[in-house]
C-alpha cells in the first residue's frame, strides 16, 4: 500500500513537470512556479548597526524566457531602531548544481527598496535556502519545480 501511494505522488510530480515544462512558446510574464516553502518567506533578523531587529520577505518566481532560471525578490520590510541591514545569503541545490549567492539589503524603519536576483538552479525540481549572514535567526527554504 505504501509502495502504491509514493509511486502515485511520483507519477503526480513527474506529469506536473512535464505540463510546466512543455509551453514552448516564450511568455510574456513569469510562469507561475510551483513552490512549497514549509517555514514561510520571511526571515527575522538583527541588523548589522545599532541592535537593530527587522524582518526581509522573500518571494520567488520563475524568469520570464529563461528557463531553469529563478528570480529571488529580496525586499527589507523594515528595521526597528533602523537604519540597518543584511547580508542575505541564498545557497540552492537544482540540476544546475549546488551554488550560492550573496545580496545586501538596506532600510529605515520603512520598508525598503526590493533587490533581484537571478539564482540559476537548472530545470526540474531545485530546493532554495536563505538565511542572514551571518547567521542571526531562522532560515527560510522553497522547494519548487523550475520551468
Amino acid at each position: 500500500m505504501r509502495v502504491r501511494r509514493t509511486a502515485a505522488a511520483i507519477v503526480t510530480a513527474a506529469a506536473i513537470g512535464a505540463l510546466t515544462c512543455g509551453m514552448e512558446t516564450a511568455p510574456a510574464q513569469a510562469d507561475p512556479l510551483p513552490q512549497f516553502s514549509p517555514f514561510g518567506t520571511t526571515l527575522f533578523t538583527f541588523g548589522d548597526a545599532n541592535f537593530c531587529t527587522g524582518m526581509i520577505g522573500i518571494s520567488m518566481e520563475a524568469t520570464p524566457g529563461m528557463p531553469g532560471h529563478v528570480l529571488a525578490h529580496v525586499t527589507p520590510l523594515g528595521y526597528q531602531r533602523g537604519p540597518c541591514g543584511n547580508t542575505v545569503s541564498f545557497g540552492w541545490v537544482g540540476s544546475a548544481g549546488a551554488q550560492h549567492q550573496n545580496v545586501y539589503v538596506y532600510t529605515d524603519a520603512a520598508p525598503g527598496d526590493t533587490v533581484t536576483l537571478d539564482l540559476w538552479v537548472g530545470m526540474g525540481p531545485a530546493k532554495i535556502m536563505a538565511d542572514t549572514w551571518p547567521v542571526q535567526g531562522p532560515f527560510v527554504d522553497w522547494y519548487i519545480w523550475v520551468p
